[in-house]
C-alpha cells in the first residue's frame, strides 16, 4: 500500500499539471464572456472537459497517496505540477526564461529532500466536531471567490486563484482525515466526505474563472502554494503527520525550497493576454 501511495502522489502531480493547461485552453476560449455565462461556456469546451478528467485522475491519486503519506510530502509533490504546467505551457508557446528553469530546479531539489525526510504513516482520526468545522469552513473560499469576481480582471484572477487554493485546502485535509476512517457505508454520513465534494466543487469553479482572467502558470502557482502550505501545517497539527527522526531541519529546508521554486515561477512567468484579446484590450479572432 505504501508503494501505491508513492506512485499515486506522482500520478496526481502529472494529472493536475496537464489538467491545468487543458482547462486554461478551454477557459481562455471564452475570455470574451464574463460571469455565469462565461462559466457555462467554459463547461462545454472539450479541452476544459479533458482537463477536468485529468484533474479527476489527479484527485483520486491524491486521495490514495494521502492514505499513507503525510500531507506536507504529498502536497509538495502535487505542487510540482506547477512545473508540469509550465513545461507544457512552454511547448504551446508560453515562453519560459532561465529564471523559470532555475525555479523548476529549485522546486525539484526541494521535493527530493522532502521525499527523503517524510515519515509515512496513517493519519489519526479527526473528532466529529472538527469534521463539522472543516465542512462549515467551505464558506470561507466562497466569500473570497465572490469578492474576487467584483475586482478588475488581473486582480480578480489572483483572488479567484486564492479562493480555489483555500477550497482545495479543505479537500486535502478532509482526504487525509478520511484515510483514518473505517471503510464502509458509514463514510456516506461523514462530514469529511461531504467537505471533499463541496469544497472540491467550489475550488473547481473559482479555478476555472481564475484561468479565464489570468496566466495559467500564475493562477496555478497561487492556488497550489496555498494548497501546499496551509494543509501541511494542519496535517502536522491535527492529523498526526511527522518527519523522520533527526531530519526536521532538512525537511524545513526542502519545504522552503519547494515553496521558493513555486513562488519564483509565479514571479517570473509571463502573464499573456487571453487568446483573442490584444494587449490594448480589444477583442480579436478567437482561437
Amino acid at each position: 500500500m505504501l508503494t501505491l501511495s508513492w506512485v499515486a502522489a506522482f500520478v496526481a502531480c502529472l494529472g493536475y499539471g496537464i489538467g491545468s493547461v487543458l482547462q486554461s485552453i478551454g477557459a481562455r476560449r471564452t475570455a470574451h464572456v464574463a460571469g455565469v455565462g462565461g462559466l457555462a461556456l467554459i463547461a462545454v469546451q472539450l479541452p476544459y472537459l479533458l482537463g477536468l478528467a485529468a484533474d479527476a485522475v489527479g484527485f483520486v491519486a491524491n486521495v490514495v497517496a494521502l492514505q499513507e503519506l503525510p500531507v506536507f510530502l504529498v502536497q509538495s509533490i502535487m505542487t510540482a505540477s506547477v512545473g508540469v504546467t509550465a513545461v507544457v505551457a512552454s511547448l504551446r508557446g508560453e515562453r519560459l526564461g532561465r529564471a523559470d528553469w532555475f525555479a523548476l530546479g529549485i522546486l525539484g531539489a526541494g521535493l527530493v529532500i522532502l521525499c527523503l525526510t517524510a515519515d509515512p504513516e496513517v493519519a489519526v482520526r479527526v473528532t466529529p466536531a472538527t469534521q463539522w468545522l472543516i465542512l462549515v469552513a467551505t464558506v470561507v473560499p466562497v466569500l473570497v471567490g465572490v469578492a474576487g469576481l467584483r475586482l478588475p480582471s488581473r486582480s480578480s484572477s489572483l483572488v479567484l486563484a486564492a479562493a480555489a487554493g483555500l477550497a482545495w485546502t479543505g479537500v486535502v485535509v478532509s482526504s487525509r482525515g478520511l484515510g483514518a476512517e473505517p471503510l464502509g457505508w458509514g463514510l456516506l454520513g461523514t462530514p469529511l466526505l461531504w467537505s471533499i465534494l463541496a469544497q472540491g466543487l467550489v475550488g473547481a469553479v473559482f479555478f476555472a474563472l481564475g484561468l479565464q482572467r489570468g496566466s495559467v502558470t500564475t493562477v496555478t502557482a497561487i492556488t497550489f502554494v496555498l494548497e501546499m502550505v496551509i494543509p501541511s501545517g494542519l496535517g502536522l497539527w491535527l492529523l498526526g503527520d511527522s518527519v523522520a527522526r533527526g531530519l526536521g531541519g532538512w525537511a524545513v529546508a526542502g519545504f522552503a525550497l519547494a515553496i521558493g521554486g513555486t513562488v519564483s515561477l509565479l514571479r517570473t512567468s509571463p502573464a499573456p493576454s487571453a487568446p483573442g484579446v490584444d494587449h490594448d484590450g480589444r477583442h480579436g479572432n478567437l482561437r
